[in-house]
């Protein structure tokens, strides 16, 4: 540990060079693992499993907005050793984490009163007074969760000296959140190594400012132990009372002193009545940690003395500096022996590490599927190369996609069994007078594919005639590309040679087959089905590829075909209203209410045997489930839409019947199944979608689902 440890010395110059572009190139792609085993277990005693603890500074406020999701989820994308946090107490009782015990405008903004004429609205104040805002232990989580820490404000900040308005990503409309949801974001993430060095947010000369250290640390103890993660928490505080208080109701929980010239000094109030002594900096600051039962001292690294380096190690304490974010100092720090950083900047730690010779904490991969829906219809002409280009250039996770089968057994990429003239229009015919011209309208699986080539599908999609907005754009930010290469039909065959080419070598690919049980209008299922399978083998991507089908019988035979590829059971499901007659499509029940009329789309089953979605998709052998949102949410009114005739008409609607269950969480942890809602496109909608636990959403909207996603730590 320290000093002893064996260290690969790299020179200063090359860690120089590196500073400039550590904060991007940095970024490891999630889901690599990257030095230790992710077996490793912390020991009793140990800030780090690996031996040097790599501390994300409010997360890493250098890059991402502090003390929120966004910046803890992005912490554990780019791997660290711990999520150092600070914490508060609010007038209900609930941990919230925010650095301030006064709302700041530097961090946060008001939007709207938690309820009408709220007397204590704006929580936050004016933007020129950062610090003429509310308590936190003065109002509700109610009234908390309504304000905006997702920018860091330039008018609230001196723009010449705050140094995070160049690097740090604003993430609009990120909520500040409770101690509970950093901690399940990081189960949710499956980093079970990560720590928690938790800061209780209390200054003994104010003490009305905040609840006292009693309930306080407290607080903070039944939130760890509600997750049961206390052997992986660290309570850390400048003001030493509740390490007192931890010390007496949670022994093994291991304690921090943080200390600074600023609070540790002769007849200082800070240490809870411990004596310091004249040179705390050369030692005598250890002695103190020590009496309050410490097992770190983490220390404002301008106060950092090799003497005190080698007290805490003399004394068995590990000792950790703050807040280090230049590339030199970190360096120079880790040659003196110190035993980690806590950094605003962990992709810099992780640059001086990997300079140093130390493993690296692991990356996690992000446990969010961001689909994109017809590569991403809101901006680009849905199933096209533009669109695929577009959505790479996003950052999703999957290419989500239709396919067909042309006359010459090819398969093409387009939503619809016949050829949409809502966005592909013809330009002239494949021969000089064929017969089939012109080819909109016609059944792909009578046109061979160098008549489909002949379409242009660059046009953007609108309301059709009849509609009250007939004409309109469908996606108001829809680029039209007519004319252009990239707007042409593709096969599923140049969709995989395009990706290739671009060096994407992790976004997967979910397929659907465009087939329905009962109506001749493509080619037959196995057919169909053997075709998408043999596609996927001869390009070796059964591990990124998935087949997903409302028509259950061609995922059933898919996995018998090769178990090795994902299959997706598809769910189109709704309420009396919308599932009335066989011919309305519905999945499960083909009539709600009636256990006479047995839907043709599962393959077979029957949803009337179990009436559970659980047992009925695991029959297919499917891994993954994809319903319209309301299919999973039990929590649903009764809403139903102002315009039965829009096309968003089912995105609109609620209704308790539409409801099959079981929930979320039980398909995940009873039947091992993947679930990932389609289409949602609006923030509220994907925000209330997500609070349901999914594993993902597919969306229209990728920019939406994106934003949304990073407000909650899950890109």
């Amino acid at each position: 540990m320290g000093s002893q440890m064996v260290r690969r010395i790299v020179g200063l110059g090359v860690l120089l060079a590196l500073g400039a572009t550590a904060t991007t190139a940095m970024g490891t792609s999630a889901g690599a693992t990257v030095g230790r085993s992710e077996e490793a277990v912390p020991t009793p005693g140990a800030v780090a499993p690996t031996g040097f603890d790599l501390e994300a500074h409010r997360g890493g406020r250098g890059l991402r907005p502090e003390n929120t999701l966004a910046s803890f989820g992005h912490a554990l994308a780019l791997g660290v050793t711990t999520l150092e946090l600070d914490t508060g107490v609010t007038k209900d009782g609930v941990v919230v984490v925010s650095h301030e015990r006064r709302l700041s405008s530097l961090e946060c903004r008001d939007t709207e009163p938690a309820f009408p004429d709220d007397p204590q609205f704006p929580y936050v104040g004016s933007i020129d007074k950062v610090s003429d805002g509310q308590l936190i232990k003065d109002l509700t989580l109610a009234q908390i969760q309504t304000l905006d820490c997702g920018t860091r404000h330039p008018l609230a900040a001196n723009v010449a000296t705050d140094p995070f308005l160049g690097t740090q990503e604003s993430v609009p409309g990120t909520r500040m959140p409770t101690l509970d949801q950093v901690l399940a974001l990081a189960a949710r993430y499956g980093a079970d190594t990560v720590q928690f060095d938790i800061e209780t947010k209390l200054d003994p000369t104010l003490p009305d400012d905040t609840v006292d250290p009693d309930t306080f640390a407290r607080a903070v103890i039944a939130v760890i132990d509600g997750h049961g993660v206390r052997d992986r928490s660290l309570l850390q505080s400048f003001d030493w009372r509740t390490l007192a208080v931890a010390r007496d109701v949670a022994p093994d929980l291991r304690r921090v002193a943080l200390a600074q010239s600023a609070t540790i000094f002769p007849g200082t109030p800070w240490t809870g009545g411990i004596t310091i002594g004249d040179a705390p900096f050369d030692g005598g600051l250890v002695v103190a940690a020590a009496e309050v039962g410490a097992a770190v001292v983490s220390v404002n690294a301008a106060d950092i003395t090799d003497a005190l380096i080698t007290a805490a190690h003399d004394a068995g304490l590990l000792i950790v500096p703050w807040t280090v974010n230049e590339i030199a100092d970190m360096d120079a720090l880790v040659k003196r022996g110190v035993d980690g950083l806590i950094t605003d900047y962990p992709d810099r730690g992780r640059a001086v590490m990997a300079a140093n010779g130390l493993e690296l904490p692991t990356a996690f991969a992000s446990p969010f599927d961001i689909e994109a829906h017809r590569g991403g219809r809101a901006d680009r002409p849905e199933n096209t190369l533009a669109a695929f280009a577009w959505a790479l250039t996003q950052g999703v996770t999957t290419l989500e996609l239709d396919t067909g089968v042309t006359s010459d057994g090819v398969l093409v990429v387009l939503h619809d069994r016949k050829v949409n003239g809502e966005h592909c229009h013809d330009t002239a015919p494949a021969t000089p007078g064929d017969p089939a011209f012109p080819y909109v309208g016609r059944l792909v699986r009578d046109l061979s594919l160098a008549q489909i080539k002949t379409l242009d599908c660059g046009y953007v999609s609108r309301y059709p005639s009849g509609h009250p907005m007939a004409g309109e754009k469908e996606f108001p930010r829809q680029l039209e590309m007519a004319g252009n290469p990239l707007a042409k039909v593709a096969t599923l065959q140049e969709v995989f040679d395009f990706v290739a080419a671009s060096g994407n070598t992790t976004v997967r690919f979910n397929i659907e087959t465009k087939i329905g049980p009962g109506v001749d209008d493509t080619a037959p299922f196995d057919v169909f089905t053997g075709a998408l399978v043999t596609a996927i083998l001869d390009n070796g991507l059964q591990d990124r590829a998935m087949i997903q089908s409302f028509d259950w019988r061609t995922i059933i035979l898919a996995k018998e075909l090769d178990p090795s590829i994902e299959t997706v059971a598809l769910v189109w499901q709704y309420g009396p209203a919308n599932c009335a007659s066989p011919a309305d499509e519905c999945s499960l029940e083909a009539v709600v209410g009636d256990p006479t009329v047995q839907s043709t789309w599962t393959g077979g089953l029957d949803w009337w045997d179990s009436q559970d979605l659980g047992t009925l998709v695991k029959e297919t052998g499917a891994g993954v489930v994809s319903s319209n949102w309301q299919v999973h949410d039990p929590e649903q009114g009764t809403v139903m839409p102002a315009d039965p005739a829009h096309p968003d008409a089912a995105y609109q609607v609620q209704d308790p019947a539409i409801y099959h269950g079981p929930d979320v969480a039980t398909l995940q942890d009873r039947d091992g199944l993947r679930v990932v809602p389609y289409t949602v496109n609006d923030p509220a909608t994907i925000q209330r979608v997500i609070d349901l636990g999914v594993d993902g959403i597919i969306a229209d909207d990728v920019p939406a689902l994106v934003l949304v996603a990073k407000r909650n730590g899950l890109r």
